[in-house]
């Protein structure tokens, strides 16, 4: 890439088959934020610096609301002056922008779509440095607005996971952060949350870890994590959506990782890439077959261990590649390198 990134964000553009990788910082931190975009075009294997968003930020997310799929909306994040209180719905080949006010600045929250133009944010970290328990919902039309969920979560949450429970469900299951192993889930046509009790607990808790919904199944993969920040996991759990209950899977990874990324490949396996154990940057790749009793079998490895990386899937005739993109080997080496897993 033009810069090396960390905190960044990845997004494929169905309308060109590019991916726009965005933000970030080019430091281990989060101060100084990145302004810059840049986009990788598949068919030539090369990035091109693309156009400057409105505003620099880290830690924030990037989605694309199908009713305006030219654009990609990036919101919260840590920015030059502080804490994010805004949105940015960009386009990033014109520049046009449109921007909304959240309800809270907040960033290192995480996000999910619903139908074509609803869009919730969950947890993070305030701009008091306070982690938080609320959310800020969206509906995208003639007055495009944030207003806060009606009620918050159980618990604060930050390094947490938010997961849609298939394409079309209103739903969205929120799982552990730093350090719980609860859960919750959010519906969007009522904008509450709803907290799954006992009968929602993974048996450790868990932060930095992965949550892939897999839609033959109806079930969500949970891989790795870590625990009480500085014990690392290589366990795997499923949480089963009929039943809204977690059970651990006796399949794990070949190793500990934290901070690592989980991409649900065409084949319907799962792909876990790099990590961190211990601030060790992981090389190592598995393959997760859902299909064969979530047995785990090594892939190939990174030319490059690395962590806070993000992993991008470009499909390709049903088959599909991988895009890694920067992430960091230790506290001191931040990645501008990026590297391709062809399934």
């Amino acid at each position: 890439m033009t810069s090396s990134r960390i905190l960044h964000t990845s997004t494929y553009l169905s309308a060109d088959d590019s991916v726009v990788i965005a933000g970030g910082n080019n430091v281990f931190s989060y101060t100084n934020p990145l302004i810059s975009t840049e986009m990788y075009n598949p068919s030539t294997g090369c990035f091109q610096l693309g156009l400057n968003m409105p505003r620099a930020r880290c830690s924030h997310t990037a989605d694309i609301l199908p009713a305006f799929s030219d654009y990609i909306l990036f919101a919260g994040g840590s920015g030059t002056t502080g804490i994010l209180s805004v949105a940015d719905l960009f386009n990033p080949i014109t520049g046009n922008t449109l921007t909304l006010s959240l309800t809270a600045a907040r960033y290192a929250h995480g996000s999910a779509i619903f139908g074509s133009s609803q869009l919730v944010l969950i947890g993070g970290v305030g701009s008091t440095g306070t982690t938080l328990s609320s959310g800020d919902a969206m509906f995208s039309g003639s007055s495009s607005t944030f207003f806060s969920v009606t009620n918050n979560m159980s618990v604060p949450r930050v390094s947490h996971t938010v997961t849609r429970l298939g394409n079309a469900s209103g739903i969205v299951l929120v799982v552990g952060g730093q350090y719980y192993a609860t859960s919750e889930l959010y519906y969007a046509a009522s904008n509450i949350f709803f907290s799954l009790g006992s009968g929602g607990t993974m048996s450790a808790a868990r932060a930095f870890h992965t949550a892939t919904y897999l839609p033959a199944f109806n079930k969500v993969l949970i891989t790795g994590g870590c625990y009480d920040g500085w014990t690392y996991l290589n366990t795997m759990s499923l949480f089963d959506v009929p039943t809204l209950s977690f059970t651990s899977l006796t399949s794990t990874m070949s190793t500990r990782r934290s901070w690592h990324t989980a991409t649900l490949l065409p084949n319907g396996k799962v792909l876990i890439v790099g990590g961190n154990n211990n601030t060790i940057a992981s090389s190592s790749c598995d393959l997760v077959d859902p299909a064969n009793n979530y047995l785990t079998t090594p892939a190939a490895n990174l030319n490059i261990g690395r962590y806070q990386h993000t992993a991008t899937l470009i499909p390709d005739n049903n088959t599909g590649t991988v895009l890694i993109c920067g992430g960091t080997t230790n506290s001191a080496n931040v990645l501008n390198t990026c590297e391709l897993y062809i399934v």
